[in-house]
C-alpha cells in the first residue's frame, strides 16, 4: 500500500515537468520574402455562435497585417473573394434547428443556410437562404452559385450502405447525404445532381471510424475547367469527379475501405493513395505548376499526420507534402485545406490548430501565420478554409497597404 502511494506522488509530481505550453505566438512567425509567394490571404476564425450572431472575414498581407475586413450578421465559415472586389460568404442559419439536417435533432458539423455576396464596402448584392446548405460553395464563370446541401437517404437504400460504425445512424436509422444545387442571380434552381442516385454501396464505403449518420459528408466543391465537378467526403476518404452532362463518377480517389467480392468483407488499404477524412479539393489553374491536377488536403485520421496531395486527372498521385522524419508533425483531424500557388509553392491551412504556412515543392515552409483571433472556447482559434490571392488579382487591391513586406524571423528560445 506505501509502496503504491509513493510511486504515484512520484509519478504526479513528475508530470508537469512533460506538459506542452500554452501560449504561443501568433500573427506572422516566419516570413522569407524571396522564396514565398506574396499576395494576400482571405480567412475567418471558425465559431459556433458562442461569440455572438455576427462574424469577421480578414485579409490580411504577407506580415499578418488586416489590410481590409466585412462584417456579416452570422457565423461565417469561410468566404471567397471575386476579381471585382465582391465576396461570396457561406456561413450558419440557425432558423428550424428542429426539423432540419445539421442543427438541433440532426446535429452535423459543417451546417450553413446563408449565401450572400457583399460587394468591397459589403453592401448586399445577393442573398440565398437554403437551411439544407453546408460546407461549400462555388461561383461559376456563367455567374451562378453552385453550393453544397444535405438531403435524406432513403429508407430502402440506408440497409445496403456499407461501413461505419454500427448502431450509429440517428433516430430510427434516418442517414443524410449530399446533393449539389445550382441556382442562378435570382435564386431559381437550374440544376442539381444527388449523390444517393450515383453513389455505390460497393465502392463508397463508410470509413470505420466515422458514424453512420452521413453516406459522403462533402465538404468541398470545385468546379472544373473541363466542365467537370470535384468534391471531397470525409465519411468515405475520398475525393470524387463527376460528369456534370450523366452525373456519373468518373473518378474515385482514396477509398480506405473496399469489398472483398470473395469473402464480402470489408478490408481496409494503407499507403499514400489512401486519404483519411480528405478536406477542400482544388484544380490548379493554368499557367501554375501541375496546372489542371487536383490537390487536396489528407487530414490523415487513420495516421494522425496530416498532408497535402496532388493527382493528374487519371488519378496518379504527383506529389504530395513531406514531414521531417523527427520532430513535430502536422496534424489537423478535421477541417483544413490547401491551394496551389504560382510560384509552385502550396498555402497549406491546418485547420484544427488554426496555422496557415506556405511550402516549397521540397515541404520547406517559407510563410507562416498564427490565427490571433481566439472567438469560441470550443475551437480555439481554428479555422475552416483559407483563400490565396495574387498581387495582381483584383483592382481593389491598389488601395491596401502592399503584399509583400519585411522578413520575418522564427521564434528562438533564448539561450542561457
Amino acid at each position: 500500500m506505501i509502496r503504491t502511494t509513493l510511486v504515484i506522488l512520484l509519478v504526479s509530481a513528475a508530470a508537469p515537468a512533460f506538459g506542452w505550453p500554452t501560449v504561443f505566438p501568433t500573427g506572422t512567425t516566419l516570413y522569407e520574402p524571396e522564396r514565398a509567394e506574396n499576395g494576400y490571404v482571405l480567412f475567418c476564425p471558425l465559431d459556433n455562435g458562442e461569440a455572438g450572431d455576427t462574424g469577421v472575414l480578414y485579409l490580411i498581407n504577407m506580415n499578418g497585417q488586416v489590410v481590409h475586413q466585412w462584417s456579416v450578421p452570422f457565423t461565417p465559415l469561410h468566404g471567397h473573394l471575386l476579381p471585382n472586389g465582391h465576396i461570396v460568404i457561406i456561413g450558419r442559419n440557425n432558423k428550424g434547428a428542429t426539423k432540419r439536417p445539421g442543427v438541433g435533432k440532426y446535429h452535423i458539423g459543417g451546417a450553413s443556410g446563408w449565401l450572400v455576396e457583399l460587394d468591397w464596402d459589403g453592401k448586399l448584392v445577393f442573398k440565398h437562404v437554403d437551411l439544407a446548405m453546408h460546407h461549400d460553395f462555388a461561383k461559376l464563370p456563367n455567374g451562378n452559385y453552385l453550393y453544397l446541401a444535405w438531403e435524406p437517404v432513403p429508407e430502402k437504400l440506408r440497409a445496403r450502405i456499407r461501413g461505419g460504425i454500427k448502431g450509429t445512424e440517428f433516430e430510427n436509422g434516418v442517414m443524410f447525404n449530399d446533393k449539389l444545387v445550382e441556382i442562378d442571380p435570382q435564386g431559381k434552381i437550374v440544376w442539381e445532381w444527388r449523390a444517393n442516385e450515383h453513389m455505390d454501396p460497393d465502392l463508397d464505403i463508410i470509413g470505420p471510424i466515422y458514424r453512420r449518420e452521413e453516406w459522403y459528408h462533402g465538404n468541398s466543391v470545385c468546379a472544373l475547367s473541363d466542365g467537370h465537378i470535384a468534391l471531397t467526403g470525409r465519411f468515405t476518404d475520398s475525393l470524387l469527379v463527376i460528369d456534370r452532362k450523366t452525373g456519373k463518377i468518373v473518378l474515385r480517389w482514396g477509398n480506405a475501405a473496399y469489398l472483398d467480392k470473395k469473402t464480402g468483407r470489408i478490408e481496409y488499404r494503407t499507403g499514400p493513395e489512401i486519404l483519411g477524412g480528405p478536406h477542400d479539393v482544388r484544380e490548379v489553374p493554368p499557367g501554375f505548376p501541375g496546372a489542371g491536377n487536383l490537390t487536396c488536403y489528407d487530414n490523415g485520421t487513420y495516421t494522425s499526420s496530416s498532408r497535402v496531395v496532388e493527382i493528374d486527372r487519371a488519378g496518379k498521385l504527383v506529389w504530395q507534402s513531406r514531414e521531417p522524419n523527427d520532430g513535430r508533425k502536422h496534424y489537423s483531424f478535421h477541417l483544413a485545406g490547401a491551394q496551389r500557388l504560382r510560384n509552385g509553392n502550396t498555402l497549406v491551412c491546418d485547420g484544427a490548430n488554426g496555422r496557415l504556412f506556405q511550402i516549397t515543392k521540397d515541404s520547406r515552409i517559407v510563410w507562416e501565420y498564427v490565427n490571433p483571433f481566439l472567438l469560441s472556447p470550443k475551437y480555439q482559434g481554428a479555422v475552416f478554409k483559407v483563400h490565396f490571392y495574387g498581387q495582381d488579382y483584383c483592382p481593389r487591391f491598389k488601395d491596401i497597404p502592399p503584399a509583400k513586406g519585411k522578413a520575418v524571423l522564427p521564434m528562438r528560445p533564448e539561450s542561457g
